[in-house]
């Protein structure tokens, strides 16, 4: 068998509503979205004005203390939480509103989850300063996509405008980026492709039942990675991978009214799909089992390794609620200064909770070439995966945006 090319991210890129874009590259990658995509003109414009992404951030008191039933949300919350209701979270992303249900439509909705991966794929491609047509895979991963079926994947390669690759969903939930960067990594290893485009995705406004205590801990973003050739010994180190199914009812999608509504017997009851916590029982055991999920896939990736966790230069994970960061951080004994987590800014906006956090440490010079660096997620389902990896040059360099 021949050996294995080394394979790692040689570039990323976040869509993270109203985050600052540097005003030195703000014309070219304007220009770059005009003529390289199929975004609707009203994001880019709002880009090309504000010189940052498009949408908002929102707060406590935007979203809940001003609000007219702020008070019976209180008084519905768990008597646990209602002397703390945020629970550390400060604020979180809203993407815009869609401009053609806007101009179309007497309900517009938020902006598609198609569109937030658009954008965020195409920083990464701007970002690389590559040929879009050099990818020649594009994975994709929506907690909520345009339709359930199709999903994302090939429309997001359509808006693209990537005309040279396949294009198919990977799905494990909030550990979905890790998952495609696993798959992604093993194909241009086994040469089998050259660059794979990955992009993950929650658009939280669509399905957010403000009237839920957890409500407050979810926002929106997009984040994609380009996967390619490295230079030997960088990249792709080791992963490990493990389900729980019997987890599998904890948290689900449930088509259901908001918590809190008051309805008149001819009015619409707003029902739609909600994150719904729906198995208490199963949902204690994922709080309880938390640490040994995290721990033993870590410890079995690890066993494929000549490493130990003092090896580890650097950790990223998911950011579900408040306190797991600094508990897995805990159970696997790596130093705070050693990772880097964005609960207050985005709180969890699941597939690219993780990534974004990756993302972030990159930008603010945290995680540097050469670093071993440890991703570890969760996923409801119940998934968890650990992806060990060393970080390639170029992904440092490759930082414009």
């Amino acid at each position: 068998m021949s050996q294995l090319t080394s394979a790692g991210l040689i570039a990323m890129g976040g869509f993270l509503p109203a985050k600052p874009i540097p005003e030195s590259h703000v014309n070219d990658f304007v220009r770059f979205l005009r003529k390289e995509t199929l975004l609707y003109p009203e994001y880019i414009d709002e880009i090309a004005e504000k010189k940052s992404h498009p949408g908002r951030i929102e707060t406590n008191y935007d979203g809940w203390e001003s609000q007219p039933w702020y008070e019976e949300w209180l008084a519905n919350l768990p008597p646990k939480k209602r002397s703390d209701p945020f629970q550390g979270a400060v604020e979180r992303r809203r993407v815009p509103m869609d401009p053609v249900s806007i101009k179309k439509s007497v309900h517009p909705h938020p902006m598609l989850s198609s569109d937030a991966e658009t954008l965020a794929a195409a920083q990464a491609i701007f970002n690389a300063g590559i040929d879009k047509n050099e990818i020649d895979l594009v994975l994709c991963s929506s907690l909520v996509p345009d339709l359930h079926v199709p999903a994302n994947a090939s429309l997001v390669q359509h808006k693209l405008g990537i005309y040279n690759a396949g294009a198919y969903n990977v799905d494990t939930c909030c550990s979905s980026f890790i998952t495609m960067m696993e798959i992604a990594m093993t194909y241009v290893r086994a040469g089998l492709r050259k660059k794979v485009l990955i992009v993950g995705s929650s658009i939280d406004s669509i399905i957010n039942d403000k009237s839920t205590y957890y409500s407050v801990y979810i926002g929106d973003g997009a984040v994609a990675g380009i996967v390619g050739e490295v230079e030997e010994g960088d990249g792709y180190i080791s992963s490990h991978s493990h389900s729980t199914g019997k987890r599998h009812e904890a948290i689900i999608f449930k088509k259901r009214s908001p918590v809190i509504l008051r309805t008149t017997t001819q009015g619409p009851d707003y029902k739609q799909e909600f994150v719904t916590f729906h198995n208490r029982e199963m949902q204690l055991e994922i709080a309880k089992e938390t640490q040994n999920d995290i721990l033993h896939v870590t410890t079995r990736m690890l066993e494929d390794t000549p490493y130990t966790m003092k090896d580890i230069d650097f950790l990223v994970t998911h950011q579900p609620v408040p306190w797991t960061p600094d508990s897995w951080r805990a159970c696997l004994e790596v130093p705070k200064h050693k990772s880097h987590h964005t609960w207050n800014k985005y709180g969890n906006i699941a597939v690219a909770s993780s990534a974004v956090n990756h993302l972030e440490a990159i930008e603010e010079g945290k995680m540097k070439a050469g670093d071993k660096t440890l991703i570890v997620s969760s996923g409801v389902g119940e998934n968890h995966i650990a992806l060990m990896h060393r970080i390639p040059p170029q992904l440092v360099k490759n930082n414009k945006l």
